[in-house]
C-alpha cells in the first residue's frame, strides 16, 4: 500500500499573497500620481520627523545571527582583581 501525500495548508512559508502584490501595486501608483519621489522630498523637507518615523520602520527588526566566542580578562600586573562580595 503507498502511504497518503497530504496536501499543505496555506502558502508556502515566505511566500507572497495575492492581496499583498496588488496592494503594494496600487500604492505605487498612487505615489506616482502623487508626484513621486519630488513630491516626497518636499513632504519629507516640512516634515522631517514623521520622515524618519516612516524611515526608521523600513530597517528590518528580524535579525537571525549567530553570536559566539568567549571573553579573557587579563589584570594589569600587581592589581589584584576585584572582589566578588
Amino acid at each position: 500500500m503507498a502511504a497518503r501525500k497530504t496536501k499543505p495548508s496555506g502558502r508556502p512559508k515566505g511566500s507572497k499573497g495575492k492581496a499583498g502584490a496588488t496592494a503594494k501595486e496600487n500604492i505605487i501608483a498612487v505615489f506616482t500620481r502623487m508626484g513621486g519621489t519630488a513630491k516626497m522630498a518636499e513632504w519629507a523637507q516640512a516634515n522631517q520627523t514623521e520622515f524618519y518615523k516612516l524611515y526608521g520602520r523600513l530597517i528590518p527588526v528580524d535579525v537571525d545571527a549567530a553570536v559566539g566566542g568567549s571573553i579573557t580578562v587579563e589584570w594589569a600586573t600587581g592589581s589584584e582583581p576585584p572582589s566578588s562580595t
